[in-house]
């Protein structure tokens, strides 16, 4: 069986460089790849402003109109107070996802802070992420989402902004068997592999704030039985390109990424 799961982040409605085209675009690939889920890992708003928020909840409900979306705030969403705004027009700023048929759970956090860029789970977070963790089934691909970067991106410039706390949380992630982890932030789509688990990190899917050489693009994740896909689809022209695949299997009543290739980073 295969599920699809569409991973947006960075949308930055209020923005100067945000695209009503481009928001079309997306909209249209995504109704087009009629994915199973949709994760926005942040960054819905630019200042926090109601008014902005206003534009990103008719923008939600789109995507809702497409299929079963999550959100979760990035540190943009949490300037001037927006939380408050996030929770009346968006909903909840954490959530559980488990899908036993496709063989996945997600869990989203929300790692913003007010009016700064950094970000940090914080311990009451970690305490629940852990008894969330505890629950799900061993023989489920776990993954996890939260706004902020776990690890450093290339082609970035200077690391200035990594969670506060990545480092308890990256303890808590080899201790419960974390196999993925998306995030946002950059603006810069990457992937890494550590400790049997994968960072994936999805660029801007709405703005020209990019970097270098990117473009406005989001992900998707195939998840099957033997597999799971990782595609990078351009925004602008639609354009998709494998960026990672990953072997897995249940060994044991546990979930195993056994092999992996990261066709983005080779030459």
């Amino acid at each position: 069986m295969e599920k699809k799961i569409a991973q947006i982040s960075d949308i930055h409605f209020g923005e100067k460089n945000f695209s009503s085209q481009l928001k079309d675009n997306l909209l249209n690939q995504l109704a087009e790849e009629n994915p199973d889920l949709i994760i926005v890992s942040g960054d819905l708003t630019t200042e926090g402003y109601a008014h902005e928020y206003e534009q990103a909840s008719e923008f939600v409900e789109d995507l809702r109109a497409i299929t079963n979306t999550y959100i979760i705030p990035g540190n943009h969403d949490a300037r001037n107070v927006g939380l408050i705004h996030f929770e009346k027009e968006i909903g909840r700023r954490k959530f559980v996802h488990i899908d036993k048929t496709g063989g996945f759970a997600i869990v989203g956090m929300d790692s913003s802070e007010p009016d700064i860029n950094d970000g940090q789970i914080g311990t009451d977070q970690l305490d629940w992420l852990r008894n969330q963790m505890e629950k799900l089934p061993d023989d489920l691909c776990k993954i996890v989402t939260f706004h902020h970067h776990l690890l450093p991106i290339p082609q970035t410039g200077r690391e200035r902004n990594i969670l506060l706390d990545s480092g308890d949380l990256m303890k808590l992630f080899v201790e419960c068997g974390v196999d993925f982890v998306l995030n946002g932030h950059k603006h810069v789509p990457n992937v890494w592999m550590m400790e049997k688990m994968v960072t994936l990190n999805s660029g801007t899917a709405t703005t020209r704030k990019l970097r270098g050489t990117t473009f406005p693009s989001h992900n998707q994740l195939l998840i099957r039985d033997e597999d799971i896909m990782v595609n990078l689809i351009n925004t602008e022209t639609g354009d998709k390109k494998e960026m990672a695949n990953y072997s897995v299997k249940v060994e044991e009543e546990e979930y195993v990424i056994c092999s992996y290739k990261h066709l983005m980073h080779s030459k």
